[in-house]
């Protein structure tokens, strides 16, 4: 039998693996590791970095700014990843009764908005958003509730929200077409056989599609949790953290006190933390979700 290339010795299975490993130390790994040791240094940018070790952890965990970029992250999670969930395993039940044509239409009309820049959405709807001349407010005015035209992005209630709105609409589709492909894999007999035992529509969607879905559920949770924690340019063209800081979130935070305050060090203990962060909220997910999935396999 003819022995396969990597069946030598461990040197000459190590060559081949070299070329990717140099690649992923030199993209991945050592910038990490790079920011890691910016973190415990006080960098200007200019002049030679100066040893603090955990001074800026310290200074930021006693940040009360900080502490709001979280609450701010947290309640936009909920734009992020529990609205798009809710909306995409809907409606994508709604859509697989459809028929084909119909169903690839209406995916693919849903799905557009996720093939779209993010910054580029949000100066779109910063634009929908005006309050002089946005489609939102003179639409109101139109219909006679002018009292509900609102500054949107100025409003200290309101600004959190109309930014979380944009995210759900940029993620919904995406979610909806991960289950429809979900919902392709199940066994149609479990369909048939809930069917002639006279379950409802209802019934079957909770006692057989939303179980046998947990798979995609927990890939859409880990990557609308890591979009909602790496939120950036969505935020920064629509409000730039304001007003008064109502959607500052970690990585605005950490764009200001770098590239505005040439404070690097500090923004790269922001980095740091925000890394840890996706990591645990990750882990939660896996062992919560990945359990119950694995228990239905």
């Amino acid at each position: 039998m003819k022995r396969s290339a990597l069946d030598g010795s461990q040197h000459t299975n190590f060559i081949y693996l070299l070329p990717g490993l140099l690649l992923y130390a030199a993209f991945v790994f050592g910038p990490i590791i790079a920011a890691l040791g910016l973190s415990l240094t006080s960098w200007d940018g200019l002049t030679m970095p100066r040893w603090v070790g955990l001074g800026n952890y310290a200074d930021l965990f006693s940040d009360s700014r900080f502490y709001i970029a979280l609450r701010n992250n947290a309640e936009l999670m909920i734009f992020y990843c529990v609205l798009p969930l809710v909306l995409g395993i809907t409606l994508a039940a709604c859509v697989w009764n459809l028929k084909q044509r119909e169903q690839l239409a209406l995916r693919t009309f849903l799905f557009l908005p996720y093939i779209m820049p993010t910054a580029v959405l949000g100066i779109i709807w910063a634009w929908l958003y005006n309050p002089a001349f946005g489609p939102f407010n003179q639409f109101l005015r139109a219909v006679g509730l002018g009292s509900f035209a609102l500054p949107w992005l100025g409003d200290f209630n309101f600004v959190l929200p109309a930014v979380g709105i944009v995210a759900t609409w940029y993620f919904f589709g995406f979610c909806m077409v991960i289950f429809l492909t979900g919902i392709q894999r199940i066994d149609p007999s479990l369909f048939d056989a809930a069917k002639v035992d006279g379950a409802s529509a209802r019934k079957t969607f909770f006692w057989i599609t939303l179980p046998l879905l947990m798979p995609e559920i927990r890939v859409v949770l880990l990557l609308t949790v890591i979009a909602s924690i790496k939120s950036f340019d969505l935020i920064f063209t629509m409000t730039r953290g304001g007003p008064a800081n109502a959607t500052l979130v970690p990585n605005i935070y950490m764009y200001q006190l770098g590239f505005e305050l040439n404070r690097f060090g500090a923004a790269a203990a922001i980095a740091i933390v925000g890394a840890l962060l996706t990591f645990a909220i990750n882990f939660a997910i896996h062992r919560l979700v990945g359990s119950k999935s694995k228990g239905l396999a």
